[in-house]
């Protein structure tokens, strides 16, 4: 998280020197002893620079008649041939024609019958003889991260609050009861459950963040499927165990892709552990790959509770729990699910779900295979 915070304030940094530079270089133009450039001159000197810059860029005439636009100025509908399509910019620009500073607005724009929202930052300055260059930044991811990161910690507080204060109760209940074993030993059992829902809230934590902040495949490493189902299938053997559950698990062992090993084993388990949670005592998980077209799938189904149409879309969120009174009792996160999807991400990969109510689910994380290109894949 640390890593993601540093990038979006270089990129803002940049964008300002950017935009800085830009009024810095016009300013010197105009105010240079001698110098009276002509309107082509000025014109030709703001098209070259706005053709380079990464944010989107315009000029305009006197008449505010665009003469030069970037593809992002065009592609988020700021202007559309030599109109300026946005009020807010159109005023802007009125008020920076015939002024020595620049001027600031900032605003939303709605793309599209979709509603998209944007969040735009615009600056305007003049550079002589009634032209005026515009700047516009588009402050729309910086936002998002942002309520991303404040929704995260307020969760997070929230989530580690209710083990710490169960802990906190029963070492209170404990004391109190130190002449009755039968109630010592509830009690102990209780405080072994919320310490593991604490340490596994941690850990998941750790692997979320360590995910959302670092190139896997900068260090990534061929990685045999079949290791890490195998491992997989070690660290969720208890707890299927405790509820009779058979886990069918058919797969090759000689399939690898490029990435991280333990990630991708923690990303299978926890696919493992949400079929088990959400099966019935006696019933079967299932586990398989399959490849096809230079694709992996490693493929999860259960005979569970299904998932609801409309939870659908949201099983991959951080914290979101299709049934909270089930993950509370067996111990679970509510993270399980997004690290498989981030996990699946920066391996270049993705996650699916089909479900059905009252037939069961099934997660399917697809990843690029590795193959070597020496050999002729004849099953594909």
């Amino acid at each position: 998280m640390v890593t993601i915070d540093i990038l979006v304030t270089v990129a803002v940094v940049v964008a300002v020197i950017a935009i800085g530079a830009t009024y810095l270089f016009f300013r010197s133009v105009r105010m240079r002893p001698g110098n009276s450039p002509s309107d082509e001159s000025l014109t030709d000197m703001a098209s070259s620079l706005i053709s380079v810059l990464a944010t989107a860029g315009f000029v305009v005439d006197s008449s505010l008649a665009v003469l030069r636009a970037t593809n992002s100025a065009i592609a988020l509908g700021l202007v559309s041939g030599r109109v300026i399509r946005s009020a807010e910019i159109r005023k802007l620009v009125r008020s920076a024609k015939d002024s020595d500073s620049t001027h600031e607005v900032e605003f939303e724009l709605t793309l599209g019958a979709g509603g998209d929202v944007r969040y735009l930052h615009a600056r305007a300055v003049s550079i002589g003889s009634g032209f005026v260059l515009v700047l516009v930044e588009d402050s729309t991811d910086e936002r998002d991260f942002e309520t991303i990161r404040r929704d995260f910690i307020a969760n997070v507080t929230h989530e580690i609050k209710t083990p710490i204060g169960a802990i906190t109760l029963l070492s209170e209940a404990m004391e109190g009861a130190l002449d009755d074993p039968k109630q010592m030993h509830k009690f102990a059992d209780s405080l072994r459950r919320e310490a593991r829902r604490l340490s596994n809230l941690v850990t998941e934590i750790i692997q979320l963040s360590r995910v959302e902040s670092s190139d896997i495949l900068s260090s990534a490493r061929p990685v045999n499927i079949g290791a890490v189902i195998r491992e997989a299938l070690e660290r969720t053997v208890v707890i299927a165990e405790a509820k009779n559950i058979d886990i069918n698990a058919k797969f090759p062992d000689d399939i690898l892709v490029m990435g991280d090993g333990e990630l991708l084993t923690v990303a299978v388990k926890n696919l493992l552990e949400n079929a088990i949670q959400y099966s019935d005592i006696n019933q079967q998980v299932g586990i398989g790959v399959t490849t096809r077209r230079g694709q992996v799938d490693i493929i999860v189904t259960d005979q569970g509770v299904g998932i609801p149409a409309d939870e659908q879309p949201r099983v991959f969120e951080r914290f979101y729990r299709v049934d909270e009174s089930r993950d509370r009792t067996t111990g679970g996160t509510g993270l399980g699910l997004s690290l498989v999807k981030h996990i699946s991400l920066s391996h270049r990969g993705e996650v699916t779900l089909f479900s059905q109510q009252g037939v069961g689910s099934t997660f399917t994380i697809r990843l690029p295979r590795l193959v070597d290109t020496s050999e002729e894949n004849t099953n594909e």
